[in-house]
């Protein structure tokens, strides 16, 4: 049995004595196994590119503990009694278990363990290390048959013109960066809201303007809400972004420029950890109230029509109904939610909220007006075709937000 990953040696004798010592982790080719087939003694060998002869520490009574409290992040920790060594392992969570699990075997039932002798165990290379990254522009590159590496981190298809989300991405549980620029994909799996490391998603140049809204259930999965920094879906031929967009609450930077957007969702303001939005090349004719609630870096609007606003007031006030006004602080909390929670009417219910610009969500009850806001008062660095003073389409969710709202801002 071999695993390629990478080791830390710890020296915990001299560790008590307050002497620093420890290697600093390496590539390394754990192996367990015999000296001979005729030899009973088990043993963990490690192999490195500076020691190719490699270190064997016995099995047999000489384990003290493995700690595996970190096995699903693909790290675990063996540690040896003689010599005093803690053998600090990070490598891929499937094959790392399954490294483990013979060790186990191995020392509770080793007559029936049937593994190489170690002279078998020399590795092919060492220096290369598991393939992180994966990038293919040609359709000749395209591993149908293989798939991708399960190791891999990063993936950048880019230009192929592929029409459909290939699943196989799906299995890769270490994915951070997924690039599919340059294709025809029209819509996303719900499978794609769970990967649990994604940070950075770049669907640019695509054609996601044809994914009607009940398709982004994607948005719903816990694994991105909590890990993506970066979404672009630029040059995608949308005319409208789903409300459910807020549940990236993890978002830093969002691109969605050269679009045909006319509006908004008022749900964008309640992405506090927004930093960057990229909003070119669009239709807009006014931003949502509730991006007043912002703090952006930088913030570009330019090719739009922000050049002014019709004069209309929209009342819609009435005693909110007891839905209303529960889901109003069920909001409040920022709890995801999902079919597997809450019945399917309310999530459809839920999803539909419209965002005060104090932040709270409403649903039927609400005043609406156009107010005039300068995009300095949220950004500290503006692109625009014109003036910095934009119109924002506010809702307030009661009379006492728009009393409030009027004395910090003057309604058109």
């Amino acid at each position: 049995m071999k695993l390629m990953c990478t080791v830390e040696v710890s020296n915990r004798l001299l560790s008590s004595t307050n002497i620093p010592w420890k290697r600093k982790g390496q590539r390394s080719c754990l192996g367990i196994g015999r000296n001979s087939l005729k030899d009973d003694e088990l043993y963990i060998f490690l192999q490195t590119p500076q020691n190719r002869q490699g270190v064997k520490y016995k099995v047999d009574h000489n384990i003290e503990k493995v700690f595996t409290k970190f096995i699903n992040d693909g790290k675990a920790t063996i540690r040896i009694i003689e010599p005093p060594h803690d053998l600090i392992i990070t490598g891929d969570a499937v094959q790392l278990k399954s490294f483990l699990h013979v060790l186990k075997l191995g020392v509770y039932n080793k007559p029936q363990l049937d593994v190489l002798s170690i002279s078998n165990l020399k590795p092919k290379s060492l220096t290369a290390g598991p393939k992180t990254k994966v990038t293919i522009r040609k359709k000749s590159e395209y591993p149908v048959l293989q798939g991708f590496p399960r190791t891999t981190e990063e993936l950048c298809i880019i230009g192929l013109e592929r029409k459909s989300f290939d699943r196989q991405i799906l299995r890769l549980q270490r994915l951070r960066v997924l690039n599919l620029t340059e294709n025809q994909i029209t819509s996303l799996p719900k499978e794609m809201g769970s990967l649990p490391n994604l940070q950075e998603l770049i669907l640019a140049q695509n054609h996601l303007g044809k994914m009607p809204m009940s398709n982004w259930t994607w948005l719903d999965g816990e694994g991105v809400a909590k890990s993506l920094k970066l979404l672009d879906i630029s040059c995608n031929g949308m005319h409208i972004v789903p409300e459910k967009i807020r549940k990236l609450t993890a978002l830093v930077t969002l691109k969605m420029s050269r679009n045909v957007l006319k509006v908004l969702p008022q749900s964008i303001g309640s992405m506090t950890n927004l930093r960057y939005l990229d909003l070119s090349m669009n239709d807009l004719s006014h931003l949502p109230g509730s991006i007043k609630n912002l703090r952006l870096m930088n913030i570009d609007v330019s090719g739009n029509l922000l050049n002014g606003v019709n004069r209309y007031v929209v009342h819609s006030m009435k005693f909110p109904s007891l839905v209303e006004l529960a889901s109003r602080r069920f909001l409040k909390t920022r709890k995801l939610y999902d079919a597997s929670t809450i019945p399917y009417t309310l999530v459809k219910y839920l999803d539909e909220a419209q965002y005060c610009v104090c932040g709270s969500a409403f649903f039927d009850s609400y005043l609406r007006r156009p107010v005039p806001f300068n995009l300095n008062d949220i950004a500290a660095s503006i692109r625009t075709s014109g003036d910095c003073i934009v119109p924002l389409d506010c809702y307030f969710c009661s009379t006492q937000c728009l009393a409030q709202a009027s004395l910090n801002m003057v309604i058109l």
